[in-house]
């Protein structure tokens, strides 16, 4: 049986803004948000969208697995089926399954991400450092990369910079399925 736990993003929030000395104010500027809604994310009142926790991480430097995942430095990583961190964000209708973390100067994050009928990222487009790598396991998505739309079905992927803006949505009839692999600039 897979373990789903809640996904507390408010208290890592919290510790890593300590951790690096950044006002709520002053994160607001970096990651294009307002106080407001940081402050009820670190509240855990609401839940970010994956758009916006991408906003976060990059504003603060750290890779998104940050407010999921404990820190480990390994040399290899085996992630059994069935017993990989989950975290779910139940009033966005996403569940992130981390398929990895840990290495030594990872260079990638991995991710199967389960969206329910209708779920968006997002309604603004987001970027980040490095590639990214879509594959679409299960449903139907439609990605829209730099006004470009690209609709994705059971066994097609799409490969983009990740510096150009980008937001999807689950488009098909049920709970969709994607691969999301993301290489990290060093």
């Amino acid at each position: 049986m897979v373990q789903t736990q809640a996904l507390d993003i408010g208290s890592k929030l919290k510790a890593i803004r300590g951790e690096k000395r950044i006002s709520l104010r002053t994160l607001a500027k970096l990651s294009g948000l307002s106080v407001n809604t940081l402050s009820l994310i670190e509240r855990n009142i609401t839940s970010p969208t994956v758009n916006t926790l991408y906003s976060i991480s990059k504003a603060l430097g750290v890779k998104i697995n940050y407010f999921f995942d404990e820190e480990r430095i390994e040399e290899a990583i085996f992630a059994k089926k069935g017993q990989r961190k989950q975290v779910e964000t139940k009033d966005r209708g996403i569940r992130f399954e981390s398929l990895g973390t840990g290495l030594i100067q990872q260079g990638l994050e991995a991710y199967m991400l389960t969206a329910t009928k209708g779920t968006k990222s997002g309604t603004k487009g987001v970027s980040h450092l490095g590639d990214e790598l879509v594959f679409c396991l299960q449903g139907k998505f439609q990605f829209e990369i730099k006004k470009e739309k690209y609709t994705l079905e059971e066994g097609d992927s799409l490969l983009f910079k990740g510096s150009l803006p980008q937001q999807w949505e689950n488009i098909g009839n049920g709970d969709s399925v994607l691969l999301m692999v993301r290489g990290m600039e060093k």
